[in-house]
This record gives C-alpha cells, sequence and structure tokens, in this order.
C-alpha cells in the first residue's frame, strides 16, 4: 500500500511537470488530454487513473505553485526567534529559491491566467491577495521594529515578490549556478536598500523616533552653524 502511494505521489508530480511545461509552451488552451499523455509516455486511458480533465491538473498547479509561496510566509512569520527584519529576509531567501526551482510551473502559471476558469481564477486571485497581504505585513513588523526605513509597506512588498517573481523567467540553472546563490544576491539587493544602518537602529515606539528625528536635527543645526562661520570668515 504505501509502495503504491509512493509511486502515484511519483508519477502525480511528473504530470504536473510535464502538464506544466506544455501549458508554458503551447498555452492551456492549446493543450490536449492527449498531448499530455504523449509526454508522460502513457495512453490517454491511462491518465485517467489520475486525473479527470484538464481543470483538475491546472487547478493542482495552481494550489502548488502559490500555496507553497503562502506557507512560506506563514511558517516565516511563525518564527519569533527571529529578528523582524530576518523574517523579511528568510521569507524572501525561500520565496526566491522555490521559483528558480519551479520555473516551468511558475511560468505556466503566469501566461495561463487569461484563460483560468472562473473557479480557478478565483483560487488563484484569492492566492495572490494573500501572498502580498502577509509579506506587507512582515515588512510593517520590521519597520514598526525600527529595523526598516519608514518607506510604503505594500510598495516594497510588490518590489520584492516582482524580483522574485521574475526569477523564474530569466534563471537558468546552466548559466546562474545555484539557486541558493541567486538568492543570495537578490535577497543583499532588497535587504540592503530596506535595512537602517546600525547606528540608525530605532527600538518600538514614537518615542525612539522622535530622539532620532531630534538627533537629525541637532546634525542639520551643527552642520549649518559650521557653514555659515566659514562664511563669516569669508
Amino acid at each position: 500500500m504505501a509502495r503504491e502511494r509512493s509511486r502515484k505521489r511519483l508519477v502525480s508530480n511528473e504530470l504536473l511537470e510535464h502538464s506544466a511545461r506544455l501549458f508554458a509552451s503551447q498555452g492551456y488552451a492549446n493543450t490536449s488530454f492527449q498531448d499530455i499523455a504523449d509526454a508522460m509516455g502513457i495512453s490517454r486511458p491511462a491518465l485517467y487513473h489520475y486525473v479527470s480533465n484538464k481543470e483538475e491538473i491546472l487547478a493542482a498547479l495552481v494550489r502548488d505553485v502559490l500555496e507553497r509561496v503562502v506557507e512560506i510566509l506563514e511558517e516565516t512569520r511563525a518564527q519569533e526567534q527571529l529578528a523582524e527584519d530576518a523574517r523579511v529576509e528568510e521569507a524572501l531567501r525561500r520565496i526566491i529559491v522555490n521559483n528558480a526551482r519551479n520555473t516551468a510551473r511558475f511560468r505556466l502559471l503566469d501566461r495561463s491566467e487569461p484563460d483560468l476558469p472562473p473557479e480557478i481564477a478565483e483560487m488563484h486571485h484569492h492566492a495572490r491577495r494573500q501572498v502580498l497581504e502577509l509579506l506587507t505585513g512582515l515588512i510593517e513588523d520590521a519597520m514598526r521594529a525600527g529595523r526598516f526605513r519608514p518607506l510604503p509597506a505594500r510598495t516594497v512588498a510588490l518590489g520584492m515578490l516582482g524580483m522574485a517573481n521574475w526569477v523564474a523567467w530569466w534563471y537558468r540553472g546552466t548559466a546562474d549556478g545555484d539557486p541558493d546563490a541567486v538568492a543570495d544576491v537578490l535577497v543583499d539587493l532588497a535587504m540592503t536598500g530596506m535595512r537602517r544602518e546600525d547606528d540608525r537602529q530605532l527600538q518600538p515606539g514614537p518615542w525612539a523616533a522622535l530622539a532620532l528625528l531630534k538627533e537629525d536635527i541637532a546634525h542639520l543645526e551643527s552642520a549649518l552653524a559650521v557653514h555659515d562661520d566659514r562664511h563669516a570668515d569669508g
């Protein structure tokens, strides 16, 4: 029984991978059930042992791509031992690696979006909203903790997701190396743009922000005084 379940999982994964490549290259509407059976090297009747129709495959692929990202974000949010900025870093890294390892499935979802049946389209849009909300929440947590610069959290989240999602279109293992190495570069770029310098870290709360603002004003007043003195001497 266990061997049969294991074999079915392997075949199901192979089915999703072949279907993803076909949907991505020829489009969902132009891919037939027979095309999928031929790609797997099995008969069309044998394919019905695993799925009933193309929509069932597409729904499984939508869940596989987007629900995995939701899972990553929820798992990262629960890691309370990590600092708020480290949670964002960990989530972004895992999403990039996931996209690099599943390029065909991600590209298919992007290309097939206009052709999605209504029920699957609603599932897709709900998952996308959930991903954006979860990542935005993590970014807001890091801003409130004084670890990120005070930028629009939703814009930052969309920028990070755009960076991560685009990986599925350009990543090639033979040219770009290991997915983890790619993630190191992109995460460093994103986090460098968001993190405060060590000497600009804030404690949570408005009073810490006010203290930093007073420090900046004091520095500005000092610089202006030096500027005025030099001009007066001149």
